[in-house]
């Protein structure tokens, strides 16, 4: 197939084009001179402004052009990647009337086959595409690199285009690195030169970004700042009904959600979890009853075939409420969507906007939305990112460098295509963005690696996995090759029990650990419903309707994501105001700033003024500088509280090296959250101010982090992911593997001994640069301790912590609290010490 582009469309799809709209919006008229010449191109534009036809109209073009000719093969021409499978869905939907007019155009022998690729694709469906390839074939990272690898589609693909959707979403994890080498593995299948096309709304910093997609070769950007109208508000419970101090229990504002979603037509609500997700969507059935068979529960753990049915629904308007997660943020078009609720404020700017732009999803469209804060901290949180979304700010994306893992499963992919070159791959490997800065000795580390050598793995022939040759290697079995495919990927899970009703319908996957903590007759949520486990066998869970049991939440495995630099700046800044503004005229003046500068309802700036009256009682404003520390004594114990707005990360990474670096030998324990951390130890070994402040001394800090790390069990638990994510223990998913216990357990061990008689083995290495770099944020954390470290301090003993200071507090007590209902024990307790601080400042609020 030569590489032939016309710098116009395609007649039958300009034709379709100027039926449908009456112009090009800006962003096509910007990329259509790139994406129609064949360039790389990266296309930058709020979300609704026509993105994908200004990526996919070039494309279908082409494969318009070697269909007339007869040059269209029965291989992949074009593939599409994104991050989310119900995306790929959506963009099958939307783009099937342009292809519709193309293939009408065409004779029936040379039509366009346009197919969807991913985990959820039936075997049925796998076997067909096989035989008859589609020519755009719409996929996953993860999806792809396993097709490149089968030996039924050695001659599958032959692309001059890919198109990469929502790019900034693939960014800052190991998906990215895997996508980076899996575009380097497809251009290796290119005729001629692949062109790459990526998309985003979000995408910032633009060169990192651009690197990702193409390296170190040529990319235009096609960006546009149409300033697309975003009506954001902040909704609060009314008065009578108050927002407590601390806590993120969503029943607490359900009847908030439940009066936005009853005004609207359809809403798309958002929380911060899968376990939220469940609790939000069964609260709004309860509340809602008229709308119940039209109220939806949407996450990755949802059966696949609920899920389409429910995206189906969404997509005609055909249901009141969806609750989600983060399975429908990134670029789903439903139109009926008029409203987006995010319950809990979102860690980023970025993620806020993708939420938000789900509304209005059409080019002029206004995106409406509203934050539902869950406390009083997250309410002062809502009016900054509000703030920061007006604005259109963006949080600046973080590329993991050259992760080893990711660079290990990509190798044994490539050498089960065939036998590989040794120093061909390398500088394959090379020219993908993120392992531009490889070194010979690392990807040779690697290799070696693989096929079983070192100290520790080559006692065991079991572990290696490909054959080294003098100048190549292969793949060692067809034993290699399985293990391959069913650890593909870079997203780790819990060993995952199917539930299904007695009828044997699929309702969806939780995890072991949570079933297995459950009592007989407790109920649980699954898909929005309450259920009671009947009998659990292998991994299946049979489960019928609760009828009035006790229900509890299912807990799935991920991390929390840190508030992002951006937030943390924008949140500090909104403190400083507030703190100047009160130093000038109390509460008056902050809700004056509140309203006037910030955007605030009257009622949330009165909300928020009562409670900045109340911290007032124990210490002003915590903000960056001067440094605000909080002593709190607690019988013989004593709380030592920084405030810190720098995101759990560093403020993680700041409590280890505090309480490693103040040497008390007694017991001593540790908290940290997004705004603050803690260290709780006894009363008599209270440190000196100064012996403090010399705790936060920049030199050698990073080296104290290092050794916190190898004295604790975290790095054991962290290697358990990279060892799946590198091929070396199968995932906790892989029906071998009994329990999740166990499997921990041999990863820790595991590592451990590579530790001690391999120290630069691969995956060990990449073990501690995973957790230092991308983790812990180590470079920001040096950056806080060095300010803490200089800034003035302002040092407070009070009899309880104050009211900003509460959050953490409260979770630092959940670790200890005993009580048959945690979650109302804590809430009376945080009450309580919030209610002993109302006195002299109350009346000026």
């Amino acid at each position: 197939m030569k590489e032939s582009r016309s710098s116009q469309l395609h007649p039958a799809v300009a034709d379709w084009f100027k039926e449908q709209f009456s112009r090009p919006t800006a962003v096509q008229g910007k990329a259509w001179p790139h994406t129609l010449a064949g360039e790389n191109v990266l296309i930058l534009a709020p979300t609704g402004s026509g993105k994908t036809l200004a990526a996919f109209l070039s494309v279908l073009s082409e494969l318009g052009r070697l269909a007339e000719t007869g040059a269209l093969p029965n291989a992949v021409c074009a593939v599409y990647v994104s991050p989310l499978r119900s995306l790929d869905r959506d963009i099958h939907r939307n783009l099937m009337p342009a292809l519709e007019a193309l293939n009408r155009a065409l004779p029936p022998a040379a039509r366009i086959r346009m197919e969807v690729r991913t985990g959820d694709t039936e075997p049925v469906e796998r076997a067909r595409q096989r035989l008859r390839r589609p020519h755009l074939l719409l996929t996953t990272p993860e999806s792809l690199a396993s097709l490149l690898s089968q030996r039924g589609w050695r001659d599958g693909f032959a692309p001059f285009a890919v198109v990469v959707d929502e790019i900034h979403a693939f960014a800052e994890s190991k998906r990215g690195s895997l996508l980076a080498l899996t575009l380097e593995r497809l251009e290796r299948k290119a005729p001629s030169r692949l062109q790459r096309i990526g998309l985003s709304a979000t995408a910032w910093p633009v060169e990192a970004v651009k690197n990702l997609l193409c390296g170190a070769r040529p990319c235009q950007v096609a960006a546009v700042r149409v300033e697309k109208a975003h009506r954001l508000e902040i909704l609060i419970p009314p008065r009578g009904q108050e927002l407590p101090p601390a806590g993120y229990n969503p029943f607490r504002v359900a009847y908030v959600v439940a009066e936005a979603v009853r005004r609207a037509e359809c809403s798309l609500v958002f929380t911060a979890t899968r376990s939220a997700c469940e609790r939000v969507g069964l609260a709004l059935r309860f509340l809602l009853p008229e709308w119940e068979e039209q109220i939806a529960v949407h996450h990755s753990s949802v059966e696949r075939e609920e899920r389409m049915a429910i995206e189906e629904k969404l997509s005609e308007g055909g249901l009141k409420a969806v609750v989600a997660s983060s399975s429908l943020e990134l670029g789903v078009d439903f139109q009926a969507v008029d409203q987006v609720l995010m319950v809990g404020t979102p860690w980023s700017v970025s993620a806020a906007l993708q939420r938000l732009g789900r509304s209005g999803h059409r080019v002029d469209g206004v995106a409406r939305g509203a934050l539902v804060p869950l406390s009083l901290p997250d309410l002062l949180r809502a009016v900054a990112l509000r703030h920061a979304v007006r604005q259109g700010l963006l949080d600046a994306l973080r590329v993991p460098r050259q992760p080893l893992d990711v660079l290990a499963q990509a190798l044994l992919g490539m050498s089960i295509e065939g036998p590989q070159g040794t120093a061909e791959v390398y500088e394959m490997v090379r020219r993908a963005g993120p392992y531009q800065d490889l070194s010979r000795s690392d990807f040779q580390a690697v290799l070696e690696y693989l096929a079983g050598g070192g100290p520790v793995l080559s006692h065991y022939p079991s572990y290696g996995k490909i054959v080294l040759e003098p100048d190549g290697f292969r793949v060692a079995s067809r034993k290699a090759e399985r293990d391959y495919y069913l650890n593909i990927g870079t997203i780790s899970d819990d060993y995952q029990i199917r539930v299904v009703t007695r009828n044997q319908r699929r309702l969806g996957e939780v995890e072991e650990s949570f079933l297995s903590s459950l009592q007989p007759g407790e109920a649980f949520v699954m898909g929005g419903r309450a259920v009671v486990i009947e009998r659990w066998h292998g991994d299946v869970a049979i489960v019928r309707a609760a009828e009035g049991e006790r229900v509890q939440t299912p807990r799935w495995m991920g991390s929390k994501f840190p508030l992002t630099t951006r937030l943390a700046s924008e949140e500090v800044r909104l403190r400083r105001e507030l703190r100047q503004a009160w130093e000038r005229g109390g509460g008056k003046a902050c809700r004056l700033v509140l309203e006037r500068e910030w955007g605030c309802s009257r009622e949330a700036a009165q909300r928020l003024t009562e409670f900045i009256a109340r911290q007032y009682e124990a210490a002003p404003i915590p903000i960056d500088r001067p440094v605000q520390v909080e002593r709190v004594r607690e019988g013989r114990s004593l709380l030592i509280l920084f405030h810190s707005v720098a995101g759990r990360a560093v403020n993680r990474a700041l409590a280890w090296v505090v309480g490693r670096r103040l040497g008390i030998e007694g017991s001593m324990m540790a908290n940290h959250d997004d705004h603050a951390f803690l260290i709780a130890i006894s009363a008599r070994d209270a440190p000196s101010e100064e012996r403090l402040r010399r705790c936060f001394h920049p030199d050698g800090w990073m080296e104290d982090v290092r050794a916190v790390l190898e004295a604790s069990d975290t790095l054991g638990r962290i290697f358990r992911p990279v060892a799946e994510i590198g091929q070396l223990l199968p995932r906790r998913t892989f029906r071998g593997c009994t329990t999740q216990k166990q499997s921990s357990w041999n990863a820790a061990l595991l590592y451990t001994t590579l530790r001690r008689h391999d120290p630069e083995h691969p995956l060990v290495r990449e073990t501690i640069r995973y957790y230092m770099e991308d983790q812990m944020e180590l470079g920001r954390a040096l950056r806080q301790t060095t300010q803490i470290f200089e800034s003035e301090w302002e040092v407070y003993d009070l009899p309880r912590p104050s009211p900003f200071a509460l959050p953490l507090f409260a979770a630092f007590s959940r670790e200890t609290l005993a009580a048959q209902d945690p979650d109302r024990a804590l809430d009376e307790l945080v009450a309580r010490l919030y209610g002993e601080w109302e006195g002299r400042h109350a009346e000026t609020a």
